[in-house]
């Protein structure tokens, strides 16, 4: 009969306790590697008509990156996708460096493609609302120098159209609710 070697089993508790130790250290280091005490905030700042096309249309997104950390920082790249009154509207992707500075914001533009189908759908949706805003969520991720890992972002607002439902005087209507930024 052959005997099983069960040394680790006998091994003391506290190379285990040790093994352990390090592999926290070694995550705790993977979290302060970034040197970020929060990831940056993403929001939409404006978005306009550039191309229309039948079967695509593009627009251009003004994004205002704010920087709550300490020092600056280099976004490489982002991805991101626009949804309107829960429907996906347009996707994107930027390669563009931006340099945002410690306690500061820069605004960067960049380009989201919809479909005539997705288009459709929005007229379509909206025809049959009963609200009168228009809620929309800006959501992706952020390539940074120096952090191992995509970072991602969340941006919700809504904006509210005059004359659509209520008593037609536009009256509640005028104030939009505030925009919340997520940093996830």
């Amino acid at each position: 009969m052959k005997r099983i070697d069960r040394s680790f089993a006998r091994e003391p508790r506290w190379w285990r306790f040790t093994l352990a130790a390090l592999v926290v250290a070694a995550l705790g280091a993977c979290a302060t590697l970034t040197g970020l005490d929060e990831p940056p905030r993403v929001s939409l700042a404006s978005i306009e008509p550039v191309d229309f096309k039948l079967l695509e249309q593009r627009f251009r997104l003004s994004l205002r990156v704010q920087n709550p950390n300490d020092r600056d920082i280099t976004i490489r790249g982002f991805d991101y996708a626009i949804v309107i009154n829960d429907k996906i509207f347009a996707q994107g992707v930027s390669g563009k460096p931006l340099s945002v500075p410690a306690w500061g914001e820069s605004v960067t533009e960049v380009e989201v493609v919809s479909s005539l189908e997705r288009i459709i759908e929005q007229l379509q949706a909206f025809g049959e609302r009963a609200s009168p805003d228009i809620d929309y969520a800006l959501s992706g991720h952020v390539r940074i120098d120096g952090v191992p890992f995509s970072v991602p972002f969340q941006y919700r607002g809504s904006v509210a159209l005059p004359g659509k439902g209520g008593s037609g005087d536009g009256r509640e209507n005028r104030q939009p609710r505030a925009p919340k930024s997520l940093s996830i």
